[in-house]
């Protein structure tokens, strides 16, 4: 390991999606190479376009000294509450640094709601001595978590291109997203849904037979 110390940040992608998994993902590095990444354009996945996400990926990967990451996929989090299988898969995060014998002195969080505590214990369990920062918006205002941000949305996006491959095209498999409803919908009336639908969601069992023209106008 390089010396200094590994700053560990912690951020999610596909939280809020009606379809497919949940990607929680971490990325440590060593404190004295943090400001490399605002250097290679590291900033919130959520300002960057899905090509650029893509480009920063192996180069977020060269600085990095472990990236770590856990899927949750729509069966748990139909069966348990979110924010729980939240604070669960970065234990799992720290648990999988700490057995590859990683020395973490810092970690920051992307705020789970009203979990800060939580996950402040669940890192402690294999960190105690490290420090924990859970923070609102922490992809913008800390570099290593906006790393991890890229990595979980590109592996998301990843994701959601196989499942489209797969069941036709999904769109992002966000509420917001017309494409989804319309895809949701298409297969709903067709009797049965696939796995990677979350079926506890309220807008699934919610979803008509509302066209995807009528939903745009309604918006407009």
């Amino acid at each position: 390991m390089r010396s200094g110390g590994l700053v560990v940040g912690v951020d999610e992608a596909g939280r809020g999606s009606l379809v497919g998994d949940m990607f929680v993902a971490s990325v440590a590095v060593v404190r004295d190479r943090v400001h490399l990444l605002p250097a290679l354009g590291v900033r919130d996945s959520k300002s960057l376009t899905r090509d650029r996400r893509a480009l920063l990926v192996p180069r977020i990967l060269e600085v990095a000294d472990a990236v770590v990451v856990c899927r949750v996929v729509p069966e748990e989090i139909d069966r348990e509450n979110l924010n729980d299988l939240e604070v669960e898969a970065i234990e799992r995060i720290a648990r999988q640094l700490k057995a590859r014998g990683l020395a973490v002195g810092e970690v920051v969080v992307d705020e789970v709601a009203g979990r800060a505590r939580d996950i402040e214990v669940a890192i402690h369990r294999y960190y105690p001595e490290a420090s924990v920062v859970v923070a609102p918006r922490a992809d913008r205002d800390y570099p290593v978590v906006a790393a991890a941000s890229i990595v979980a949305k590109f592996l998301r996006d990843k994701h959601v291109e196989l499942l489209s491959r797969v069941y036709g095209e999904i769109g992002s498999g966000y509420p917001s997203d017309p494409r989804t409803l319309e895809w949701l919908r298409r297969v709903k009336s067709s009797g049965k849904l696939p796995s990677c639908v979350r079926r506890s969601w309220r807008t699934v069992s919610k979803v008509t037979t509302v066209t995807l023209e009528a939903f745009v106008k309604k918006r407009a």
